[in-house]
């Protein structure tokens, strides 16, 4: 039997009150649904319930709390709360650090962060191992003449144009009947890469690469009429536009980044990264962003915590995404990050 959303509403509303409760608290007010979260502020301090324990439901449990003038904030989370633990502890509420609990049946227990992941790009990670893997310089190369620029984030090698991939290196296993070696894939993506290889067999990979760039290039660039493709990976085209003017952003050089996460999709919104040094010489971590994405503090916070702690963070936006929701999660870290507005380069000829 399907529950329905008010129903669902008023399960979850039932839910937190219990848990809340649970931990000794009298609720007088009725708790509220606030998009991923439900929420009840009691004798001011804040409690919130969510069932995913995404980067977006840690970030709207802050935002509402802060927003309540909350002394202080705890977070009940169904499914993956040591990741949600982990991406709290970046954040202050006041003075007070976040709680965080794991729902066990009716109650709940202290979540332990989870570990960060691997690290990657810096030396001796696996974006430098895939850039030295046998056949790669020539195929960097290839893509490089192809016009392409060439990013490599968590040992993935891709060719872009303004941010968007139109070709990836990757090794066909053995296992799978293919020979083990690196190969040029051309396309938009994975499921254009495998309608490329069904449509054009007998296509030369470097003629491949030549139509998906010219494909992306005919409708991706400063001032180009609308086009769908102009709406894909915006995040990325921002990071970009900085790579290659860096001091938009106070930077004297940056390069592309892999991030904790990344993407499912072409059309899934996520921030893109860059790394590099300020106009003093100090390591500078820039996020880009593009629309309201209340995953990026948290994730960005994420990246700099695995590449460098005591890097400035720059978050990067075009002017109309420039949310008051963003600049409060950024205040709100243990090393607050600044804001910059930088010009969209879809939006400009």
């Amino acid at each position: 039997m399907t529950v329905d959303m008010e129903q669902r509403s008023r399960l979850l509303r039932v839910k937190l009150g219990a848990l809340v409760r649970a931990r000794g608290a009298e609720v007088v007010a009725e708790p509220a649904g606030v998009g991923a979260i439900t929420a009840v502020l009691v004798d001011g301090h804040a409690f919130a319930l969510a069932e995913e324990g995404t980067p977006s439901a840690a970030s709207s449990a802050l935002v509402w709390a802060s927003r309540q003038a909350a002394t202080g904030l705890t977070l009940f989370v169904d499914h993956d709360a040591e990741d949600v633990a982990r991406w709290a502890s970046y954040f202050v509420l006041g003075h007070d650090a976040v709680e965080v609990r794991e729902i066990i049946g009716a109650d709940s227990r202290p979540a332990a962060a989870s570990p960060l992941p691997r690290p990657f790009g810096s030396a001796g990670s696996s974006d430098d191992e895939a850039v030295a893997a046998e056949g790669a310089a020539a195929l960097i190369e290839q893509l490089r003449s192809a016009g392409a620029e060439v990013v490599v984030e968590r040992g993935v090698i891709r060719g872009e144009v303004l941010g968007l991939e139109v070709a990836r290196l990757v090794v066909w296993p053995r296992e799978t009947g293919g020979d083990g070696n690196l190969h040029l894939e051309p396309g938009v993506g994975r499921f254009d890469r495998d309608a490329v290889a069904a449509a054009h067999p007998d296509e030369s990979p470097s003629d491949g690469l030549d139509r998906s760039v010219h494909a992306v290039r005919t409708h991706r660039y400063p001032g180009a009429p609308a086009h769908p493709i102009q709406m894909l990976t915006r995040e990325r085209w921002l990071r970009a536009d900085l790579v290659a003017s860096p001091e938009l952003v106070g930077a004297r050089r940056l390069r592309a980044v892999g991030m904790t996460t990344e993407a499912n999709g072409l059309r899934d919104a996520h921030p893109a990264a860059a790394f590099g040094e300020d106009l003093d010489g100090r390591p500078l971590l820039v996020v880009c962003s593009s629309g309201v994405d209340l995953a990026l503090v948290p994730l960005a916070a994420d990246t700099r915590e695995l590449l460098e702690p005591t890097a400035r963070m720059v978050l990067a936006l075009p002017e109309r995404d420039h949310h008051a929701a963003t600049l409060s999660l950024a205040r709100m870290l243990r090393r607050p990050a600044d804001v910059a507005v930088v010009p969209a380069g879809w939006g400009r000829p």
